[in-house]
């Protein structure tokens, strides 16, 4: 197939998976044929090894498939091909539907649903809650309890790799479950965009508007910002949109910013997004971090010591992604070297990540960027005054203490004038609720945050 670009394939999973995930296990990957069958298509990918081959076939098929569809828009099956083996093996795709448009249609007056794209594997049983996710969760089950009903429209933000798409996907594999008559449509926000372009290059928008609306009961639109800037697209959706909200039916849709953050997205399309719930994922504190490291090792039958989960989730941590590159990329290289896992080797795997870091981070240094940041000195954070210009910044200093270098209670209160325990625990108390109750001092403390992690200082 001449028209077939692998290089363009290889851009979006890139995009989609992140750069760490994609360098350690999907950039070896090669094209090595499109084959005609009975059946449709059989694309053949080239991976270096059976531990490749295993851990694209586990983890990343659901992403290939999509970025795919942009390339061949008739039914296709993916076959992961060892290179130099000869061991041509069928990895079985989520579908053997088409994969081009999420729903097709059958005989006339008939309407049939063929794929979805929903990830079988995320569900709310497999999402491991803490406390920067709890409200999100919350949200995204009570959707899929009652779609319509409860909150319409529920938009999830959040920075990349933090378990969006993990959310909006079990709310899909929820509703499937409990509501197996409700239509469903899964789609990425570029996806909605090259289904949109392609039905204006074959003259096939009615087509279009009657699948996204007709033929669909639940429209779920992960990353709506790549709509950006696109005007014609945008018309679209707002209509798309209406027309769900005026029967009754559920849009949920998710992006790395608040609506009003989105540069480039109409007025009239933030408004409605707005009109709903709008909920944010917070990057995971280290007690998540952990549990989210030991419920992978445990699912991937792993056997990793307590000291090596804590090693890692200091190492990691932006985002539930690079917890997970991180473990695969251990699990790799124990694995090719056929030793168990252990704290020296991993000191050994990750050595490039310890060592690179500039200096350790310290109380001193998150007090003088959070005095920095609201104007204050930092002897103003340490003394005894009670003026909210302080006490506020005071507080937010704490909560960071605490998050970035997991120091104890009377540690804190020690750092900040001699406070004692029940002033330090009322702080984050305080700082919790307000990170979950007001979004512009939410984003205020998250780039705080980013701003220090940034700085590549770790507490070592």
């Amino acid at each position: 197939m001449s028209d077939f670009a692998w290089d363009k394939v290889q851009s979006i999973l890139k995009k989609n998976v992140g750069e760490r995930l994609y360098s350690t296990w999907l950039e070896s990957t090669s094209f090595e044929s499109l084959e005609d069958s009975a059946t449709g298509k059989i694309l053949k990918i080239g991976v270096p090894g059976p531990i490749y081959k295993e851990s694209i076939s586990s983890n990343f098929l659901p992403e290939i498939q999509i970025a795919i569809g942009t390339q061949i828009q008739t039914p296709f099956r993916i076959e992961l091909v060892v290179k130099g083996l000869g061991d041509d093996i069928a990895t079985p795709a989520v579908s053997e539907e088409p994969q081009g448009s999420p729903y097709s249609e059958g005989d006339p007056g008939q309407i049939r649903v063929k794929r979805d794209f929903i990830n079988p594997e995320y569900t709310f049983g497999t999402f491991v809650v803490g406390q920067g996710n709890q409200v999100a969760h919350a949200a995204c089950h009570s959707v899929s309890e009652n779609p319509g009903k409860n909150v319409n429209p529920l938009f999830v933000c959040g920075p990349s790799g933090l378990g969006k798409t993990h959310l909006l996907n079990a709310i899909g594999n929820e509703v499937r479950a409990l509501k197996p008559h409700l239509r469903i449509c899964y789609v990425s926000g570029e996806r909605f965009l090259t289904d949109f372009v392609s039905s204006i290059r074959h003259g096939q928008m009615e087509k279009f508007r009657k699948r996204y609306r007709e033929q669909c009961d639940l429209l779920i639109i992960d990353d709506i910002h790549i709509l950006a800037h696109k005007e014609a697209v945008q018309e679209e959706f707002f209509y798309t949109f209406n027309s769900f909200h005026d029967l009754g039916k559920q849009v949920v849709v998710s992006s790395d910013k608040f609506p009003r953050d989105i540069d480039g997205l109409e007025e009239r399309i933030r408004t409605r997004l707005e009109w709903g719930l709008t909920v944010d994922i917070q990057p995971p504190d280290v007690e998540t971090r952990m549990a989210i490291l030991r419920y992978k090792a445990e699912s991937a039958g792993l056997a990793v010591p307590d000291n090596v989960i804590y090693l890692i989730s200091q190492i990691s941590r932006k985002s539930v992604r690079e917890l997970e590159g991180h473990l695969a990329t251990l699990r790799m290289y124990s694995e090719l070297r056929g030793v168990p896992i252990t704290y020296e080797f991993a000191q050994e795997v990750f050595a490039k990540f310890l060592n690179s870091q500039k200096r350790k981070l310290t109380v001193d240094e998150i007090q003088k960027f959070v005095s920095q940041r609201y104007s204050i000195s930092v002897k103003d954070l340490k003394a005894t005054t009670r003026v909210k210009t302080i006490v506020v910044p005071r507080q937010v200093a704490m909560y960071l203490c605490r998050n970035l270098l997991d120091l104890g209670v009377a540690e804190i209160g020690r750092a900040f004038g001699g406070r004692d325990h029940t002033t330090v625990l009322h702080a984050l108390t305080k700082v919790k609720n307000a990170l979950q109750q007001n979004e512009e001092f939410a984003r205020d403390v998250n780039q705080l945050e980013k701003n220090i992690n940034n700085s590549e200082w770790i507490n070592s």
